[in-house]
């Protein structure tokens, strides 16, 4: 009769053995899809940021969405002219950017692309951060065991 019990309770145990190793391959298998993931996006970030650097004139689009959205250049051109309103000074300032090129939407929409590459990259590495740790799970369980049994043995001798 105690042999039936004996193996009840080792068929539970293994129940549970098998449960706790399927959740730590899903997880396992989660931190390699998430690292793979930020690793391709970090790759992505950095193409888009070479491209840029090799061909800057693709950042006006995004120079000319601003301007539309914001008015930004005209402003700033209104805003250079008196407050008469003369046609001369108006006319002077427009003439000055269209010879300088100087359009301030073009240097919003750089900063505002860098900072969104900084954005992009810094998720990226938080994701491949994350994967590794769900990952190499085990490991992090290890150290913290081991920091536990110190911090044990150490309350011990004092």
């Amino acid at each position: 009769m105690a042999r039936h019990q004996f193996e009840d309770i080792d068929q539970d145990s293994r129940w549970l053995d098998n449960t706790t190793n399927i959740t730590h391959l899903i997880v396992r298998a989660a931190g390699f899809i998430l690292m793979f993931v930020g690793l391709w996006i970090g790759l992505k970030t950095i193409n888009e940021a070479w491209s840029l650097y090799q061909q800057p004139q693709n950042i006006e689009r995004l120079a000319r969405a601003i301007e539309q959205g914001s008015n930004l250049d005209k402003a700033l051109t209104s805003t250079a002219g008196s407050p008469d309103g003369e046609a001369g000074a108006n006319g002077q300032v427009r003439e000055v950017n269209a010879a300088l090129g100087f359009r301030l939407s073009y240097f919003v929409a750089w900063v505002i692309a860098i900072l969104l590459l900084m954005l992009i990259g810094r998720l990226a590495i938080a994701a491949v951060k994350t994967g590794g740790e769900l990952a190499l799970y085990d490991l992090q369980i290890k150290r913290f065991a081991k920091y536990l049994t110190e911090q044990a043995s150490g309350a011990g001798q004092r």
